[in-house]
């Protein structure tokens, strides 16, 4: 199946109840709650492994194994696990009721264990709802709602206990696992035992003859000739977060199409062999018999044309493109299959300048989401009296003239530039908040819950406090559905949280525990768009929330308005609160 993923895609927001339109008979008609996965895409999860026909009995021994390719956490809860015996044929079905994060770039096993603990490989059971997996066919799959994420064809192993595998050499994607050339049976590693990787990186698939077109497989270049090597080896495609856009040249002087240049920086070695170079509109593919490689900590430029004395005076570049990119702002991608290595959103651009990042920022592919981390180029290149630093090093923007106009975000949903749905006062209700987990530390387990009453975007929203203050960046857009719950919390990662659903944004300041004047504000281009003011000291292990009967920026602002969440209403590893989820109606 075709799919875009997307870093950051893997949110999952709670989502509330809608009013529908009028029914065919003149009644009113209510739309079903969303999912707790509606915020997925498809290729946010990818089917990468499973065992079919284990030797002996199936029942009890088979397993499906997932991949997150995202640089965020990616949560199960709503997520429906699903087989048929083919498209057409009725399908069983398990969904999953309970919170399963899934970590950015890491594995989770599904077994149809019955009864009894569960094996060292597997993560969770779903029991025995698909029955068995088809030893030789049928169809395997994920949805959320009605959206498929992923499916994939079941084919049949050489002999049983042999789990089939999406070659090691490939990236993970959603489109890349539909082609079952790309599929093998797991090496033995254990002489005589079961065969297969669950919850880790797959081994590569054996080579197969490729009838002449060397160095392809289904169209997908897996090999490269190194310099100076007289056989080919494996393509190193970057994962996300491998490979990072650090500076952008769209609007050279003279002619655009033959000067525009994008800089990217290696954070581990890769290939950019098989690499789509994009914009929101169409894509050009790195294509070349000879490894085109950067070393960890090496950049590269690729640009629209190679000669110098056309290119205005450009080094050499590794490798060229062909698509526009727009003077008036836009997106520019790099990605492998589906999967998004990393994105740069960017505003006008300014006559022969090029924006680049911030030099400290440049060795982690989070620097360049935040608007802050990009600044225009001084220092000149070439013979045309452009300014950039194309192949060197980026200089230090400083607060004077760091930030570059955002023309939009990328929406999760089409992949495309939109403009931001930019909320009003009113609009965002700050309705629950944990100063003081038990289970986790204050640094990593404090949260706070954002109500949406109309469809939002987060970009540049402001959380803040009396000590602190955070803005909520990134080249994705940060939607929020009308009637939808976020939690942004001091860290995004499960295991360390005390066991959140999905984060959908970080801020890096402390909420005060004891007794004393405290506020939360919610701010946008310096409007306040909701605040919350209390001054009771926090109960350790129990978030304060409010009232489920008490909905708006007005409504939370009345004395009474939050209370303790009842024992018993518990998330995660045991403390007490509702985070993502409708909360309690507070006693009288």
């Amino acid at each position: 199946m075709a799919a875009w993923a997307v870093r950051g895609w893997g949110v999952g927001l709670g989502l509330g109840w809608a009013l529908g339109v009028l029914g065919g008979c003149g009644l009113p008609t209510w739309e079903e709650e969303p999912p707790a996965c509606a915020a997925l895409f498809p290729g946010a999860l990818v089917i990468t492994e499973y065992l079919n026909d284990p030797t002996g009995a199936d029942t009890g021994k088979e397993y499906v194994e997932l991949h997150n390719p995202s640089r965020e956490t990616v949560d199960l809860l709503g997520v429906t696990l699903f087989t048929a015996r083919d498209e057409a044929a009725q399908e069983r079905a398990y969904t999953f009721t309970t919170a399963l994060p899934v970590d950015a770039g890491t594995f989770v096993v599904l077994g149809d264990v019955r009864d009894g603990p569960l094996p060292e490989h597997v993560d969770q059971t779903y029991g025995d709802a698909l029955g068995a997996l088809g030893n030789s066919a049928g169809l395997l799959g994920l949805r959320c709602g009605t959206r498929v994420l992923d499916t994939v064809a079941l084919t049949a192993p050489e002999k049983s206990g042999v789990a089939r595998t999406y070659d090691g050499r490939l990236v993970p994607e959603a489109e890349g696992n539909d082609d079952l050339s790309r599929w093998c049976d797991a090496p033995e590693t254990v002489p005589g035992g079961t065969r297969g990787s669950p919850g880790s990186a797959n081994a590569p698939c054996p080579a197969v003859a490729d009838a002449g077109a060397s160095g392809v497989d289904g169209g997908r270049v897996v090999t490269c000739l190194p310099p100076g090597a007289l056989s080919p080896r494996e393509v190193q495609s970057p994962r996300p977060g491998q490979l990072i856009i650090t500076e952008v040249m769209a609007n050279p002087r003279g002619d655009d199409t033959v000067g525009e240049w994008l800089e990217v920086r290696a954070t581990a070695p890769v290939d950019l062999n098989g690499l789509t170079v994009g914009t929101d509109t169409s894509g050009t593919r790195l294509e070349s018999e000879r490894c085109m490689s950067l070393a960890s900590g090496e950049t590269a430029l690729l640009a629209r044309r190679r000669e110098s004395d056309v290119n205005g005076g450009l080094p050499e570049p590794l490798a060229t493109f062909s698509v526009d990119l727009r003077n008036t702002g836009g997106a520019v991608s790099l990605r492998v299959g589906s999967v998004l290595i990393d994105s740069a959103v960017y505003g006008p651009a300014q006559d022969g300048v090029a924006t680049q990042v911030s030099a400290p920022l440049t060795e982690d592919a989070r620097g360049n989401d935040v608007l802050t981390s990009w600044c225009a180029a001084t220092e000149p290149y070439g013979d045309k009296g452009n300014l950039g630093t194309p192949g060197r090093p980026n200089r230090v923007c400083v607060s004077a003239d760091a930030g570059v106009s955002q023309a939009g975000c990328i929406d999760r949903t089409t992949g495309q530039s939109r403009a931001l749905r930019v909320p009003a006062a009113g609009s965002l209700v700050l309705t629950e908040f944990m100063a003081d987990p038990s289970a986790v530390p204050d640094a990593l387990g404090e949260w706070v819950e954002v109500l949406a009453l109309r469809e939002v975007d987060l970009n540049g929203v402001t959380l803040s406090n009396e000590t602190g203050s955070t803005v909520l960046e990134s080249p994705l857009c940060l939607s929020m559905k009308a009637g939808s719950h976020a939690v942004l919390a001091r860290s995004e990662d499960a295991s360390l949280n005390g066991g959140l659903p999905s984060v959908f944004g970080t801020f890096g300041f402390g909420l005060g525990n004891g007794a004393g004047a405290h506020v939360l504000k919610l701010a946008m281009r310096g409007i306040l768009l909701d605040s919350v003011a209390f001054t009771s000291a926090a109960i350790p292990g129990v978030s304060s929330q409010l009232d489920a009967r008490a909905r708006d920026a007005s409504a939370n602002d009345a004395a009474g308005a939050f209370c303790p969440t009842p024992a018993g209403v518990t998330y995660g590893v045991g403390d007490r609160g509702t985070p993502g989820r409708e909360n309690r109606r507070c006693a009288p």
